[in-house]
C-alpha cells in the first residue's frame, strides 16, 4: 500500500542513525534531497486493480494469485519477492514493482518516466502479461475503485504482516477503514518538485482539483453485487478511515500550504502504527511518534529507517514524498490510467498552468473541499460546488492541462485524450456503468471495466 522513501544513500549506516540525534532540519532534508530542476522531472503511475475467477466472479485466493504472480515474473523477467512466513506476495525488477494489497488487489508501481508515450507502453505491456498469466488459470481482472461483488467478509487476507498490524489499528478508527485496505482499488500518480515552495504549491492545487477529478473518473458504484448508491464508493470510503493520516488536510490548502516542516509535525504528533525488529512487526503505544524519538522503543533507539517505516503509515490524498503523490482516483482501465497521469503533469509541471487552475478553485477553501468530498462521492458530476457545478469545472482543468500539453509535448497531449473526451461527454466510468446495469444488471455492467 506504500513504498518507503528510499534517501540518504538508503545505506544501512544512514537508516541506523538515531532520530534523537537530528534536527527537525535534517528530516526535513529527507525530503528536500529529491527536488530537481524541472528538466530533470518524471512521471510514475500506481493502479490497483481487481483479479477474479472469470466462471464464478469471486475474488481470488492467495494460492492462486501466487501462481499468477509466479507466471508473471517469468513473462516479464522479474524476480519474486516472499515474506518471512515465505508467501509470494510480489515482483521487482526493471525498476516496476507488483505487490498483492490486502484483499487480494494486484497493484503494479511503474518505472519514472519522462515521456508519457513510454510510460503508456510499459503500462499497457504489463496489462498483456497479466492478462496472459492469469488466461489459462480462469483468471481475469477489473479496474474499478471498488471491489463490485465481494464483502469485506468474503475476500480472502492476503499473508503479509504488514496488513495485519494495518487491521489491527485502524479498525477501531474509522467505520469504512477495513473496507478501504480490502476492497478499493486506484491510480496513483507522482510528479517531481525543485524546491519546498514548489512542492507546498503542487499540493495546494492538487488538493483543489482532488475532488473535482475523482467525480470525472468515478467508477465503484456496486458493492457486494448491489448499487451501493454512489458514484465512487471507494473515495466516500477513504474519508471514513482515520483522519489523522488520511484525505485532505487544512494545512494543505491555506497560505502556507503544506511545507515539509508542517508536514513532519503531524507525522510526529501521531501514535506509530508499529515498529519492525528483525524482520517482526510490533505494536507500538498511543503515544506520539516524538514521544518514541526522545524514550526509545524496547530500549532501543528509533532511527531514521524507523520514520520511513512510520511514513509509509500516512495516506493523504496528496502525500509528500520524494515526490508528491496524487491518490484520489478510482481504478481505471490502463490507457485511461496513464491520461490520469498525463493530466496530472499537464497542470502541475507547468506554472502558468498550475497558477491559472489555482486561481479558478481559489475559493475552494478547506470547509469547502470537505463539504464537497461527500457529496462528489454520491453525485459524482452532478455535484455543485462554490466554483460551480463539477462537470464544468473539471471539463475546464483538463482542457487546460490538455491544452498546454498540446503546445509544449503533443506526443504526451496524444496519452491524454482519452480523459479530455470524457471530460467532454460529461461522463464517469460510473454513470456509463450504471446505465448498463439499469438494462442488463451489474455482471455486463462490469464487462466495461474488464482488463
Amino acid at each position: 500500500m506504500s513504498k518507503p522513501m528510499i534517501l540518504g544513500g538508503g545505506d544501512d549506516a544512514f537508516l541506523q542513525r538515531p532520530l534523537a540525534e537530528m534536527s527537525k532540519d535534517d528530516l526535513a532534508r529527507l525530503f528536500l534531497e529529491a527536488a530537481k530542476p524541472d528538466t530533470q522531472w518524471y512521471i510514475g503511475l500506481e493502479i490497483e486493480i481487481f483479479p477474479y475467477w472469470q466462471d464464478s466472479l469471486r475474488p481470488v485466493e492467495h494460492e492462486q494469485l501466487a501462481g499468477v504472480l509466479a507466471r508473471l515474473g517469468k513473462l516479464a523477467g522479474m524476480t519474486e519477492t516472499h515474506e518471512p512466513n515465505g508467501a509470494l506476495t510480489g515482483l521487482k525488477g526493471n525498476g516496476e514493482l507488483i505487490s498483492l494489497e490486502p484483499g487480494g488487489q494486484l497493484e503494479f508501481a511503474s518505472r519514472p518516466h519522462r515521456a508519457l508515450k513510454a510510460l503508456r507502453q510499459e503500462a499497457l505491456e504489463y496489462a498483456a502479461h497479466l492478462k496472459e498469466a492469469g488466461a489459462p488459470l480462469g483468471i481475469g481482472y477489473w479496474a474499478a475503485g471498488f471491489q463490485p461483488l465481494a464483502t469485506r467478509d468474503s475476500v480472502p487476507v492476503m499473508p503479509k504482516p504488514r496488513y495485519e498490524h494495518m487491521r489491527r489499528y485502524l479498525g477501531p478508527r474509522g467505520r469504512r477503514a477495513l473496507d478501504m485496505m480490502h476492497l478499493t482499488g486506484s491510480v496513483q500518480c507522482t510528479v517531481d518538485f525543485q524546491s519546498e515552495k514548489n512542492l507546498a504549491d503542487k499540493v495546494r492545487t492538487a488538493a483543489r482539483v482532488s475532488p473535482f477529478f475523482s467525480a470525472l473518473v468515478a467508477a465503484s458504484p456496486f458493492s457486494g453485487g448491489q448499487l451501493n448508491g454512489y458514484k465512487t464508493v471507494r473515495y466516500q470510503t477513504w474519508l471514513e478511515v482515520d483522519d489523522e493520516r488520511c484525505g485532505i488536510w487544512p494545512e494543505m490548502v491555506d497560505e502556507e500550504g503544506l511545507t515539509v516542516g508542517r508536514y513532519i509535525d503531524r507525522t510526529l504528533s501521531v501514535a506509530p502504527m508499529f515498529f519492525i525488529r528483525d524482520g517482526e512487526y510490533l505494536a507500538a503505544g498511543p503515544e506520539p511518534y516524538s514521544w518514541y524519538i526522545e524514550h526509545g522503543f524496547q530500549g532501543g533507539p528509533v532511527t531514521v529507517g524507523d520514520y520511513l517505516d512510520h511514513l509509509t503509515t500516512f495516506f493523504p490524498e496528496i502525500r509528500p514524498k520524494g515526490y508528491v503523490e496524487l491518490r484520489g482516483a478510482d481504478c481505471v482501465l490502463p490507457e485511461e490510467a496513464v491520461a490520469v497521469g498525463g493530466f496530472w503533469r499537464g497542470i502541475l509541471d507547468h506554472e502558468p498552468t498550475r497558477q491559472a487552475v489555482d486561481e479558478r478553485l481559489s475559493m475552494m477553501d478547506w470547509g469547502a473541499i470537505r463539504a464537497l468530498q461527500p457529496k462528489v462521492a454520491v453525485e459524482g458530476l452532478d455535484a455543485m460546488s462554490p466554483a460551480g457545478k463539477v462537470r464544468d469545472v473539471i471539463k475546464w482543468v483538463v482542457q487546460a492541462g490538455y491544452d498546454r500539453l498540446a503546445k509544449s509535448s503533443p506526443d504526451c497531449a496524444e496519452c491524454v485524450v482519452p480523459l479530455v473526451e470524457r471530460a467532454h461527454r460529461g461522463r464517469s466510468p460510473a454513470d456509463e456503468m450504471l446505465e448498463i446495469a439499469a438494462k442488463s444488471g451489474v455482471a455486463a455492467a462490469l464487462e466495461i471495466v474488464k482488463l
